[in-house]
């Protein structure tokens, strides 16, 4: 581990007790001298990266024990809960997430009034559940559509049916419900639901999640070069996560 941990019993370092950047960055130099000012932001930037500090507010950090912050549970919609529900009962043995825009409003200034439910199951069988929830009598469901015809026939409530990509993160217990991980880059990277929110509120979106659930920095950028964007989200991350 890094120069920090092992110096830790030293330094009387308390793993409930946060401290600012210059705090920290002080006890990396007071651990190893011959580090230099530079060195030591350097190291505690790697420290952030790796998940041996979290950030838990502004310019606030405190040791990781893997317990400081919870994992993300998504509140889902009554109607969210029902399609995964049925989907899972029809297909049981597929691979597939559900994601609702309303999510997302426990981070945004400026709330998602109006939800769409996006649904995404494997390649093969994303068509067959397009028809399923088409059989079920939901009102608007669309497959894959283009941005275009997403905005033509767009009405509140709307079902899209898209493709799950593949190597996406997930969590063993609850599979079909969307990790933060998996979110935070789906929201950058899907046109349709770039276009329910304005994306300058993004950069403020990763700062609080990473503020207020644990979040796997590596395996988020793993998802996010699987959908071509891992240095646009790793710029989003250092630049909001120093």
């Amino acid at each position: 581990m890094a120069v920090f941990s092992k110096k830790e019993a030293e330094l009387n370092i308390k793993k409930d007790k946060s401290y600012t950047r210059q705090q920290m960055i002080s006890l990396l130099r007071e651990a190893s001298p011959e580090y230099s000012s530079g060195s030591c932001q350097w190291k505690l930037g790697e420290m952030l990266k790796s998940g041996e500090i979290v950030k838990t507010g502004y310019n606030q950090y405190i040791i990781s024990t893997g317990k400081n912050s919870p994992a993300y549970l998504p509140d889902y919609s009554k109607l969210a809960v029902t399609i995964m529900d049925q989907i899972a009962e029809k297909y049981p043995f597929i691979a597939f997430t559900v994601f609702e825009t309303v999510l997302m409003n426990e981070f945004l200034n400026h709330l998602v009034a109006q939800n769409t439910i996006f649904v995404q199951a494997e390649k093969d069988i994303s068509s067959f559940v397009f028809r399923f929830l088409q059989e079920e009598s939901y009102g608007n469901v669309m497959l894959k559509p283009a941005k275009k015809v997403f905005d033509l026939y767009w009405a509140k409530d709307t079902i899209v049916v898209t493709d799950l990509v593949s190597e996406a993160p997930i969590q063993m217990s609850d599979p079909h419900k969307i990790t933060m991980e998996k979110m935070l880059v789906d929201i950058y990277c899907d046109k349709l639901i770039r276009g329910t929110f304005s994306m300058a509120e993004y950069p403020s979106i990763v700062e609080q999640a990473f503020d207020k659930y644990r979040i796997d920095r590596t395996r988020m950028l793993r998802y996010a070069r699987r959908r071509n964007r891992e240095k646009e989200i790793a710029h989003v991350l250092d630049a909001g996560l120093d």
